[in-house]
């Protein structure tokens, strides 16, 4: 199959920021004291396998020397529009703007702002801009008055309007002492949304909902039955979602991995018992029917019959008895609310992977389904790889993803539903 031979080389993205391996990132420093941060920025960018080049302000040198630039990046730093006298076949802001996939302003004054709203370009960084006609994104800083002023909320305003990307401004402390918004957004942030503005944006306008992590089914007031999902792979199918453009809730169970940095539209919500998942599920879909719900978590089968408040002591025989009672059936139970979203449901199985995953999807009326393996020693329970066995209700020749990273196989996970859902 075409899916089969594009996973050689898909798993090999094996985090988000991997996708900007190879791609040509140019960062514009502008004159703020936040210009710190971008070095930062140019490090991580640069560590995840882009090339990057970055243009400084006169104002930016003022804070952070053009040579840390360079030696992060091991890419010429650009600061003097007259260093390179132009020829007839080499004009150096034509050219670096040119060069770039992607155009990052970082930090963004508000004197730069002001530029590029009313198009100036009296130095090489406004110069290049104005000649860049790519992507862009903006992450602006500065001083929480400069920042609410009606002048640079306009010209926020008109940018956005032209299709730039500005990123929002985190509240904080400033460093003039005050409190507000104003700060530079952080590194591994502009980072992500560079990566995808570069994506290709497969599911650009769709909304996906996923589950990840184990439930915790009471037992007593400090324990309870749970399982070893560690919610990797849910986050990972939130993060590849998000990524490819859509916006994206993800469902977390209490112990479950979730993003470290707080993204413009993916949203985390957290679940603790089977019972909790259901309602939280029944309730998105009602309210806000998705394009997919990928039921990932791994919610429990079965619960403390009757659980105990306090603390449950010793048994004077040390032996106690657990009785047990079964949790809903989540997916079976949401067949009333499915409506057109795409169910998607995950089957942890021992054995006979794609003969258990075929008789799951058919009795819970799924459009697809993935297994993967549990227990032993290729369990993807905890795991940081995995390989999946998709199977569609359309399609009776399931699809092998992997083995490789979580976030690789969740990649084309949704590449291959996407195509799939897209034909059927």
């Amino acid at each position: 199959m075409a899916v089969e031979n594009e996973n050689i080389k898909t798993l090999k993205i094996e985090s988000p920021l991997a996708l900007l391996r190879g791609r040509r990132l140019l960062l514009t420093v502008t004159g703020g004291i936040a210009a710190y941060k971008a070095a930062e920025l140019a490090r991580l960018l640069t560590k995840s396998g882009a090339l990057v080049r970055v243009v400084m302000t006169e104002a930016a040198k003022r804070f952070v020397a053009p040579l840390t630039f360079s030696s992060l990046t091991g890419q010429p730093t650009a600061d003097d529009m007259w260093a390179q006298p132009p020829t007839a076949d080499h004009i150096p802001h034509v050219a670096w703007a040119e060069w770039a996939e992607l155009l990052i302003t970082a930090p963004a004054t508000a004197d730069f702002l002001a530029k590029l709203a009313c198009g100036l370009a009296d130095d090489l960084a406004s110069a290049i801009a104005l000649a860049y006609a790519g992507p862009r994104l903006i992450a602006p800083a500065m001083n929480v008055g400069m920042y609410l002023n009606p002048a640079t909320v306009h010209n926020l305003d008109v940018l956005k309007s032209r299709g730039v990307r500005v990123l929002g401004s985190p509240t904080g402390l400033l460093a003039c002492g005050t409190t507000g918004p104003g700060r530079l957004a952080e590194p591994e942030v502009i980072a992500l949304e560079a990566a995808r503005l570069l994506s290709g944006g497969l599911l650009a306008g769709k909304k996906v909902l996923v589950t990840g992590g184990a439930s915790q089914e009471k037992w007593d007031d400090i324990r309870f039955l749970s399982n070893r999902s560690s919610g990797r792979m849910g986050l990972s199918l939130a993060q590849a979602a998000w990524l490819m453009g859509s916006e994206v809730v993800l469902l977390a169970g209490p112990a479950a991995q979730v993003p470290k940095a707080s993204l413009d539209g993916l949203a985390v919500f957290g679940f603790e018992t089977t019972e909790d998942l259901l309602a939280k599920l029944t309730r998105f879909l009602k309210e806000d029917p998705p394009w997919a719900l990928a039921m990932n978590a791994a919610p429990a089968d079965f619960k403390p019959a009757k659980p105990i408040s306090g603390k449950i002591g010793k048994a004077e025989d040390n032996r106690l008895e657990l009785k047990l009672a079964r949790t809903p059936d989540i997916l079976s139970s949401l067949g009333s609310v499915k409506g057109r979203t795409i169910f998607i449901g995950f089957a942890a199985e021992a054995e006979n992977l794609a003969a258990r995953a075929a008789e799951k999807l058919r009795r819970k009326n799924l459009d697809f389904i993935a297994a993967n393996q549990a227990g032993g020693e290729d369990s993807a329970f905890g795991s940081e790889t995995t390989e999946l066995t998709l199977l569609s209700a359309k399609n009776n020749e399931p699809t092998k993803i992997g083995p490789g990273p979580k976030f690789g196989a969740a990649w084309i996970f949704w590449e291959t539903v996407a195509a799939m859902a897209s034909t059927s």
